[in-house]
C-alpha cells in the first residue's frame, strides 16, 4: 500500500446501510424488521422529529441520563418520575414509544425552535444533569441546510457536473473524514448505462453488433 488515496473504491449508496443505521442487528436481536412509524424509529428512544411552534425540531436522546435531561428540561422530571428510570429497555417497544411521543410532542409545541435550542444549550450549562444534554436540532429548509457553515467545512453538499444529469448538487456522508475526504466520481448510472461496455468487455460485442441484436428483439 502507497498510503495514498483510497483502498476502497464503492458508492456512498452500497455503504451507508452498513454505517449509518442498526437495522440489522436489530433484527437480528428480536426478528422484527425495523421499521419506522411516523417521526418515530424503533431502534431508538429519544430519536424522532417534534412539532414546534412555528416548525420543528429533531431530538436524539439515545442515552438514559439524556432522556432524563430532556424530561428535565422540559419541567417534567418529577412529573413522569424520570428519577426512577433504571434503563431505556422500557421505552423501545413500539406502543411505549407511541405513548410517550404524545407526551413529549405536547410539550414541544409549547415552544419555537429556536426556543427549544436555547433551552438545550443552557441545559448543558446548567441543568441538573449538565453537562448532559438532549441534541435539539431545528428543522430547516433547504436554502438554509445549503448555506449552514458547519455542513460547507464538511463538503457535504458538493456541486457536480455530472455526465448524464448535467450540473447538480449531491450529498455526501455526514462523516468528516481529514484523510478521506468525501468524493463523488458520478452520480448514479441509469439502468443499462454500461450495457455496452459489458457486452464488448465479456462477448466482444461491438456497437454494430449490439444494434442488430436489439432490432431482433434479442436484447
Amino acid at each position: 500500500m502507497a498510503g495514498e488515496g483510497q483502498a476502497l473504491d464503492c458508492a456512498t449508496s452500497e455503504a451507508y446501510a452498513s454505517f449509518d443505521d442498526w437495522a440489522y442487528l436489530w433484527y437480528q436481536d428480536t426478528g422484527k424488521v425495523c421499521e419506522r412509524f411516523g417521526n418515530l424509529d424503533i431502534a431508538g428512544w429519544l430519536y424522532c422529529f417534534a412539532p414546534t411552534k412555528d416548525g420543528a425540531v429533531f431530538l436524539g436522546a439515545l442515552r438514559l441520563e439524556q432522556w432524563q435531561a430532556f424530561v428535565d428540561m422540559v419541567g417534567k422530571y418529577d412529573e413522569w418520575g424520570a428519577a426512577e428510570w433504571k434503563t431505556m429497555a422500557p421505552f423501545m417497544s413500539e406502543e411505549q414509544q407511541l405513548k410517550w411521543a404524545e407526551l413529549v410532542f405536547a410539550e414541544t409545541r409549547k415552544y419555537t425552535n429556536d426556543e427549544l435550542v436555547a433551552m438545550s444549550v443552557e441545559y448543558a450549562k446548567n441543568g441538573r444533569l449538565a453537562p448532559i444534554a438532549p441534541v435539539v436540532a431545528p428543522v430547516v429548509d433547504p436554502m438554509q441546510t445549503l448555506k449552514d457553515v458547519n455542513w460547507a467545512e464538511r463538503g457535504l453538499f458538493t456541486p457536480i457536473d455530472d455526465p448524464v444529469f448535467g450540473p447538480i448538487i449531491v450529498a455526501q456522508a455526514q462523516y468528516k473524514l481529514t484523510e478521506t475526504p468525501p468524493r463523488t466520481k458520478w452520480v448514479c448510472r441509469p439502468v443499462g448505462y454500461d450495457n455496452g461496455f459489458v457486452y464488448l468487455k465479456y462477448l466482444a460485442y461491438g456497437p454494430e453488433k449490439l444494434k442488430k441484436l436489439k432490432k431482433a428483439g434479442v436484447i
